[in-house]
């Protein structure tokens, strides 16, 4: 089924593999932000081989950009970051809550996880996926660590007016990009830095470093300030991938 709203395709599957590996096999039989969004997930993933929960009532959706040779391969690594801020403009032209960007690629909504985003390279596209807590109820292990609209303002969404309205964002957003206004970009997802201030935990590799979560910095890099010996109270370094942790204070 094929809808076309403010120009946005969505082609919807009730269930399906993946929509990323679905665009992996597909992309050349559609366009650019083409939308395939699906139901249920029977082969959900995210970053890093980490499980991600498939349940009836998220927005689970992929769409690709085309590579383009004007465009530095450094700025498409930038493109997890332009979906984070997407998602939060288009959620809040829905629902005006305080909505953060967890680097690298999660959304948060009240100290926990609403939305996941998941970039991969396939031939000459890149795939941006997807997944967020809409109308969904989450289960009982994931609700110290995850939320969902519905169970934030206790109604029910329309998902394709969601998924429209960040298509729409990430396509302006997108433009900016190119036409080169990503400082101006980079400063609204600072505002909206959830790891900003935070004692974290930074793994890469068989590596962890700790610290304090600064700025975003201009090359899509988390800036943590690491602290030194008594003479050198703490350096600045600035990291391209890892997995966070925020270290919880226990009193």
């Amino acid at each position: 089924m094929k809808e076309n709203r403010k120009n946005v395709k969505i082609y919807k599957f009730d269930v399906i593999d993946s929509t990323n590996d679905y665009l992996r096999r597909e992309h050349n039989n559609h366009e650019e932000f083409d939308v395939i969004s699906a139901g249920i997930q029977t082969h959900s993933k995210a970053r890093r081989n980490n499980d991600w929960v498939s349940l009836e009532g998220m927005a689970m959706f992929s769409f690709f950009l085309n590579e383009r040779k004007e465009i530095k391969m450094e700025d498409y690594f930038k493109l997890p970051l332009l979906a984070g801020l997407a998602v939060i403009k288009g959620l809040k032209k829905i629902e005006d809550l305080d909505y953060k960007f967890k680097w690298t690629n999660d959304v948060y909504l009240e100290n926990k996880k609403l939305c996941g985003i998941l970039m991969e390279k396939a031939d000459d596209v890149y795939i941006v996926g997807i997944g967020l807590n809409v109308n969904n109820v989450l289960p009982e292990f994931l609700e110290s660590k995850a939320i969902s609209l519905t169970q934030t303002k206790n109604k029910k969404y329309e998902i394709d007016e969601i998924i429209t309205n960040i298509i729409y964002e990430f396509k302006i957003l997108f433009e900016n990009l190119k036409n080169g206004f990503w400082e101006e970009i980079l400063e609204q997802i600072n505002e909206i830095n959830y790891l900003k201030d935070k004692n974290i935990e930074l793994k890469f590799g068989n590596e962890i470093v700790s610290g304090i979560a600064q700025n975003i910095n201009k090359d899509g890099e988390i800036e943590i300030s690491i602290p030194q010996n008594e003479k050198q109270k703490s350096v600045i370094k600035s990291f391209s991938v890892g997995e966070v942790f925020e270290k919880i204070k226990i009193f």
